[in-house]
């Protein structure tokens, strides 16, 4: 009847298992539940809660897992802020979490919850969400130049938006912690992951045609290569990159004039989607010519495109070192 059998505290805070107890408490009392807490004894609605306990301030998904397989039982976490990429790993090895920012899951026998709380900021509506097409160009750019501040005017001259919509998403992202208040330096490596945990990746439109092809039907440099291959060029270590189907970013007016040639019952040899940004920062070096008439996307956008595939993607983005730290 204790939340934790032994602390694991390794975070900023040093708290006592009396003060996670009671911290935890607080949390599920928001959610109108029964729970009862004596020094490091926690009941939740009549079920003793029995989690040893790790702390993080802000924990990398690739921390979460290595912590996540130094265990054999499952735990409960608490952070300061978790991505969404950190609670799909806790989540599929059945731990529990408290994000401080206003989110909590306790999974354990007799006890479900996964809910936000009124606790923090995760509860706003999805109008004050920065994942928008503008944010994510703000992520992008963050993510190509971690080094300097992130301003609305520098994102908005390279990404051809307005300065004013611009800022706004931008406060956004510093509500949520992403971006410093006062540094007005970006979170990382926490931006990149939770950028990549909302990166579109559905709805790509299988042709069964080359990509020379079906560059030549979108229009003259159209087509962005977002693909394994264009990892490599980048310098992902990917095997047999060159015998995958290409994938391709491409604008509404070149997915409208490649849709007729759409088929589903032939293989694909080239993968088209609308691309989910209008602002895709290139690869230098890799300009279309006659041979090639297609850009290759910055490695950060090949990063963040293979990152949705929680399992090979993710494995191959860790190896790759192109995250920013």
């Amino acid at each position: 009847m204790f939340v934790a059998a032994r602390s694991e505290s390794e975070g900023p805070s040093g708290a006592t298992t009396a003060e996670y107890s009671r911290e935890l408490g607080e949390a599920i009392e928001a959610l109108g539940l029964d729970v009862w807490v004596h020094g490091d004894h926690v009941v939740a609605d009549g079920t003793a809660i029995t989690l040893p306990v790790t702390e993080r301030a802000h924990p990398h998904p690739g921390v979460v897992a290595g912590l996540v397989a130094d265990h054999e039982y499952p735990g409960l976490m608490v952070a300061d802020r978790l991505s969404e990429s950190a609670r799909q790993v806790l989540r599929d090895a059945g731990w529990s979490w408290l994000d401080r920012r206003g989110h909590m899951r306790l999974w354990l026998p007799g006890l479900r919850i996964d809910a936000p709380i009124g606790l923090g900021q995760d509860t706003r509506s999805a109008v004050t969400s920065p994942w928008t097409p503008v944010g994510l160009e703000i992520a992008l750019h963050a993510l190509l130049h971690p080094q300097l501040e992130v301003s609305a005017r520098s994102v908005a001259r390279d990404t051809g938006r307005s300065a004013g919509g611009t800022q706004e998403i931008l406060n956004r992202f510093v509500s949520e912690g992403l971006i410093g208040s006062q540094s007005r330096l970006p979170l990382l490596p926490d931006l990149f992951w939770e950028t990549a945990s909302h990166w579109p990746d559905d709805g790509w439109m299988p042709l069964p045609i080359a990509m020379e092809e079906a560059a030549w039907i979108a229009g003259s440099d159209e087509l962005v290569r977002v693909d394994e291959r264009a990892a490599t060029l980048g310098g992902a270590r990917i095997a047999a990159a060159a015998d995958l189907p290409a994938r391709c970013y491409a604008p509404k007016a070149a997915v409208r004039r490649l849709r007729p040639h759409s088929r589903t019952d032939e293989p694909a040899r080239t993968w088209v989607r609308l691309a989910p940004v209008t602002w895709i920062p290139e690869l230098a070096g890799f300009e279309p010519d006659e041979a090639h008439p297609w850009r290759i996307a910055h490695p950060i956008v090949c990063a963040l495109r293979l990152a949705t595939d929680e399992a090979r993607g993710r494995e191959i983005v860790e190896d790759w070192g192109v995250v920013p730290e």
